[in-house]
């Protein structure tokens, strides 16, 4: 069953709002879902694992929708792509979200810590060769579907947006530019959060109501996000995130360290063995 928590006030919904905000620039200037922030911040304010990843994707709905925005406008995101990955991106979140229930919490968080330290050290090493797998036609096609079924698979069970595995991916992978990788990201993300997040509401796991207000202060940050990505030094910030995504994963390992009591929601007998 899912944990009962009253409203949020004062320094709680404060701290709410600004890492809501926090989360929108990111979003913006990475292509990105932003869920490595949100997940740390709502374990440390007492969510379990399983209920932070679940929530923070809820919230990544329309942190996401509106960091695509500037990238629609300015005419960055490839339509053909965004409708590639889309479809294989959703069923993976949907398959993803019945493995995560089957993880238990420890090994979900060393998973998302190894996780952060493999992203903190792509985006601060950077470089590569673009276009590595050089496809066009049907072959490009099926490579962005598979592409898809990884990212949304990633996206529900570690609770984030898959943009850190997809602009990568998209850029060094299938050559696509900066920008037009992270508009395809963020194009893509809106969708599949969405399902991984309804998904893990069946198991009790998606706090909706934090989750909208998180979201709802990623609005403005993650249209500024989007702005300020063609304004400042990509490299200088990739770097700076990649030192922040280190911290952080030091952080939560610390926190895994510490003997607490498993809070996760009891898996129902109807739902251990729902389609996943």
């Amino acid at each position: 069953m899912t944990t009962t928590r009253g409203p949020l006030r004062g320094s709680a919904l404060a701290g709410a709002l600004a890492i809501g905000a926090a989360v929108g620039v990111l979003s913006g200037l990475f292509g990105i879902g932003g869920g490595a922030l949100l997940v740390v911040g709502l374990v440390a304010v007492g969510f379990s694992q399983h209920e932070a990843h679940a929530t923070s994707l809820s919230a990544m709905v329309l942190t996401a929708s509106a960091a695509v925005v500037p990238f629609a406008i300015a005419g960055e995101v490839d339509v053909a792509a965004a409708i590639a990955l889309t479809p294989t991106a959703m069923l993976g979140a949907y398959l993803g979200a019945g493995f995560m229930r089957r993880i238990p919490e420890q090994q979900l968080r060393t998973a998302f810590v190894i996780m952060l330290l493999v992203i903190a050290a792509r985006m601060g090493l950077g470089g590569g060769i673009e276009g590595l797998l050089d496809v066009d036609g049907v072959a490009e096609i099926s490579g962005l579907a598979l592409l898809g079924l990884a990212t949304g698979v990633l996206s529900s069970i570690m609770g984030i947006g898959g943009g850190m595995l997809m602009v990568p991916a998209l850029v060094l992978l299938f050559g696509f530019g900066q920008h037009a990788a992270e508009a395809i990201s963020l194009a893509v993300i809106v969708p599949t959060a969405a399902v991984g997040a309804w998904r893990h509401t069946r198991a009790g796991y998606t706090d909706w109501r934090r989750g909208s207000i998180l979201g709802s202060a990623g609005i403005l940050g993650g249209l500024a996000g989007a702005q300020l990505a063609l304004a400042l030094d990509e490299r200088l910030l990739q770097q700076l995130f990649a030192a922040f995504l280190a911290i952080m994963a030091v952080r939560l390992w610390w926190t895994k360290r510490s003997p607490k009591r498993d809070r996760t929601s009891p898996v129902e007998p109807d739902e251990a063995d729902d389609g996943g």
